[in-house]
C-alpha cells in the first residue's frame, strides 16, 4: 500500500498528459487488484474524477485558493452570527480576503 501511495505522489510530477493518463490508469488497476478496501474505494473515486485529475497535468492549477476563500467566509459568518449590521460583516469578509 505504501508503494502505491508513493507512486501516486510521483504521478503529480509528470509533465505530459498522455503518459500521465496511462500511468493513472495503471495506478487505478493496481489499487483494484490489491483488494484492500481503502485502495479499492480510492480507485473508484479516481475513476469518477479521472478527467479533472488528468487535466491538472495540462493546466497545473486547482480550485484550492477558491476553496480557502469560501472556508474563510464561512468562518467569518459563523463568528458574526447574531450581529445585526450586515455592512460590518461584509467589511470583515473583504478585509480578511484581501479587498478593502
Amino acid at each position: 500500500m505504501l508503494d502505491w501511495v508513493q507512486d501516486l505522489r510521483l504521478w503529480f510530477d509528470r509533465k505530459y498528459e498522455q503518459p500521465a493518463r496511462e500511468a493513472l490508469l495503471q495506478l487505478i488497476e493496481r489499487a483494484k487488484a490489491s483488494f484492500q478496501e481503502p485502495l479499492v474505494s480510492l480507485a473508484g473515486t479516481l475513476e469518477r474524477w479521472f478527467e479533472p485529475i488528468v487535466r491538472y497535468i495540462r493546466k497545473r492549477y486547482t480550485n484550492g485558493p477558491t476553496e480557502g476563500f469560501n472556508n474563510t467566509i464561512k468562518l467569518i459568518q459563523r463568528m458574526a452570527y447574531g450581529l445585526r449590521n450586515e455592512r460590518n460583516r461584509r467589511k470583515r469578509i473583504l478585509a480578511r480576503c484581501g479587498r478593502t
